[in-house]
C-alpha cells in the first residue's frame, strides 16, 4: 500500500522538476564550476600598497584568499592581488565604508591586482561583510545568500585615520 503512495507523489515531483527548468537570470548566484589554475607568469606587482589579500589556487584547484577577515585603518586602500587565471568581482555589503568614486563590486581581473580605499571619517570597530564571484562582468553579482554560494569575508575598520 505504502509503494503505490510514494510512486505516484514520486513521479509527480519529477514531472514538476521538468517542467520547471533550470533557474537562470541575474538573481541566481554565480559559482566556481571548474578548477582554478595558477598564473603562468610572475606575481603582479602590488603598487596599491595598504593591506593585501592574496587571491590564490588550492591544490585541489580551488580559489583561496589569503585572508577571510581584513583589518584595515580607515582611509586606507585594501588591495586584491589576483595569482589565478581568472576574473574575479568582490563586493562589499555595506559601500557606504568606501571611499566615494570605489567600485563595488570591484573587478580583480587574471593574474592583476586591484584595490578599494575605505573613507576616513569611518568609526573603529566597523565590520562589513565582502564576497566574491567568478567573472568579467560584475554586473551579473550579487549578493549571496549562503556561504555556499561564492566565497565571504569580513571587513573591518580598525581607527579612524585622518579626518
Amino acid at each position: 500500500m505504502r509503494s503505490r503512495v510514494l510512486f505516484p507523489l514520486c513521479l509527480t515531483g519529477l514531472l514538476l522538476a521538468c517542467a520547471s527548468g533550470p533557474r537562470s537570470g541575474p538573481e541566481a548566484p554565480l559559482t566556481d564550476t571548474g578548477p582554478v589554475q595558477p598564473c603562468t607568469s610572475g606575481a603582479p606587482t602590488r603598487t596599491e600598497g595598504g593591506t593585501v589579500v592574496d587571491i590564490t589556487a588550492s591544490s585541489d584547484g580551488k580559489v583561496h584568499f589569503s585572508s577571510n577577515t581584513v583589518r584595515v585603518q580607515a582611509g586606507q586602500p585594501v588591495t586584491f592581488v589576483s595569482q589565478v587565471q581568472q576574473d574575479r568581482c568582490i563586493g562589499v555589503s555595506r559601500g557606504s565604508l568606501l571611499k566615494d568614486g570605489s567600485q563595488n563590486p570591484l573587478l580583480v581581473p587574471a593574474c592583476q591586482s586591484a584595490s578599494w580605499t575605505l573613507k576616513s571619517g569611518d568609526e573603529p570597530g566597523t565590520t562589513t561583510q565582502w564576497w566574491s564571484c567568478p567573472t568579467s562582468d560584475c554586473s551579473k553579482c550579487t549578493q549571496p545568500q549562503g556561504i555556499t554560494e561564492t566565497i565571504n569575508g569580513t571587513l573591518e575598520v580598525t581607527g579612524r585615520g585622518e579626518d
